[in-house]
């Protein structure tokens, strides 16, 4: 009874919703930018992730949107090579190709190997160390807004945490941005059942959007979706048979959600 009272209609009024958001997607857009710097007629936005994949595994959505804006020029800082298999070389090659894939340029990627900050799920990062070196690449490239994972980090990996928690810490002490602000947001980490309900989070997603100002959403329609795809295509030493159908069911190849960190 609750499978046909309750699950099914939440599934149809999700699908629904997505179709809806797909061809009204200003329904959902919002100013991402601070007040500040409304005057600029190019405005930057960066990426900080942890490991080459990750833009494409939980921020496609996010990035298919500001490829087709032709006012915003987009960063990716990624803070390891990705070495945790040894196979670092590969992947900082693989990353750059599926930046340009999202219509980056490959000198837009910022990509760190620094062994204070090694790829590894065991290993804490220094979160003054990631502060600094997000606020270096912030600061020289004038960057306006800054999408980065939240405290749980999507997937729980501690390098996604601690890169929340270097941005976080730049964004709130750094006083060069008391005078130039810079617009961080967070990506909303959701539990196992949502994180793999592929379109049908749209209704709770949209839910979280429009209950708070300083919440985002961005919804991937079929061809940004097929971007996201061919963005993970590049990264061809990762394709393992799990990550395939990652890509078929996880929200995060169609949906992004954020909260704003300051």
């Amino acid at each position: 009874m609750i499978l046909v009272h309750v699950v099914v209609p939440l599934l149809l009024v999700s699908t629904v919703l997505y179709a809806v958001l797909c061809w009204r997607p200003a329904l959902i857009e919002r100013d991402i930018f601070p007040k500040e710097k409304q005057h600029k007629k190019q405005k930057h936005v960066l990426f900080v992730t942890a490991h080459p994949d990750d833009e494409c595994m939980f921020f496609s959505p996010t990035l298919a949107y500001l490829s087709k804006r032709t006012d915003v020029t987009v960063s990716l800082l990624c803070l390891t090579t990705g070495n945790h298999d040894q196979l670092g070389e590969v992947r900082k090659k693989e990353l750059v190709k599926s930046a340009v894939s999202f219509g980056m340029t490959p000198d837009s990627v910022i990509i760190v190997d620094d062994q204070l900050l090694p790829d590894s799920p065991k290993k804490a990062w220094n979160v003054a160390l990631v502060a600094k070196t997000v606020e270096a690449v912030a600061a020289a490239g004038d960057v306006d807004t800054i999408f980065t994972f939240d405290h749980r980090g999507v997937s729980g990996h501690q390098n996604h945490i601690a890169a929340y928690m270097g941005v976080k810490h730049m964004a709130l002490t750094a006083q060069r941005f008391k005078f130039h602000p810079v617009n961080v947001y967070a990506l909303e980490s959701v539990g196992i059942a949502r994180k793999f309900s592929s379109i049908l989070d749209t209704l709770f997603a949209f839910g979280m959007a429009v209950t708070g100002s300083n919440n985002r959403m961005f919804v991937a329609d079929i061809p940004a979706y097929s971007m996201g795809i061919q963005a993970m295509l590049m990264h061809e030493s990762q394709l393992v048979w799990f990550r395939k159908l990652y890509l078929a069911f996880s929200r995060y190849m169609f949906i992004n959600t954020y909260t704003k960190v300051n």
